[in-house]
């Protein structure tokens, strides 16, 4: 047992900074996450609305966002289909899943050592999150319209999905809406966590990610 306890214990100053990190960041995430995916994700994206409709009318789209009374979005296209509006669905729990990055980044700055300036950290790290999902979100919405771009119009009759009067995506580019619908999903809200907090905090990163790197 106490050959167990000696393992546990830091080999060094630099070691017991990094496991109090890690330790803070779990705690911060187990009382910060529940909440949030609850109740904090749904008033962001609803004041986040009005943003992402904006960034969603300088990438190709209408702005239009109306809610619905699951929580999701119908955001409005330029698309049409027989010459009607195309409008495509935002699930609630998508909305949920593009904003995690915001728990994490505080359960970051929360833990020690933190920013000189906690209070700049936290309004740029705001800043930078709430353009980030409506960047993400712009990108999941064209995710979700590429395979109907790509298709022509025997290929979406025979396939049972809804055939657009605009001609077929390129190929390319529409594996490129899918991998940005994948990489918001997945990968943007918690890297940029990560990286946001390296970048406001870059005396507590060299100390915690320098010694790592260390043999």
């Amino acid at each position: 047992m106490t050959a167990l306890l000696d393992r546990l214990k830091p080999s060094s100053p630099e070691s017991a900074a990094r496991r109090r990190f890690a330790i803070w960041v779990l705690g911060a995430l187990l009382i910060l996450l529940p909440p949030w995916w609850i109740w904090g994700a749904d008033l962001a994206a609803a004041a986040l609305r009005p943003l992402a409709g904006l960034v969603m009318s300088v990438f190709g789209l209408t702005g239009a966002i109306d809610v619905m009374a699951d929580g999701s979005w119908t955001v409005g296209t330029r698309l049409t289909s027989a010459g009607q509006p195309v409008t495509t669905t935002v699930a609630e729990e998508t909305l949920r899943r593009l904003l995690l990055g915001v728990p994490l980044v505080a359960a970051f700055l929360i833990a020690p050592p933190r920013p000189a300036q906690p209070l700049r950290a936290a309004l740029i790290s705001l800043t930078v999150m709430s353009l980030l999902f409506a960047l993400n979100v712009t990108g999941f919405v064209w995710g979700e319209l590429s395979p109907q771009l790509a298709m022509d119009a025997a290929a979406a009759s025979a396939a049972g999905v809804l055939k657009l009067d605009q001609p077929p995506l390129n190929p390319v580019a529409s594996q490129l809406a899918l991998m940005t619908r994948y990489m918001a999903l997945s990968i943007t809200p918690l890297l940029s966590a990560a990286v946001l907090w390296a970048v406001l905090n870059p005396a507590a990163f060299h100390a915690l990610a320098g010694d790592i790197r260390e043999p």
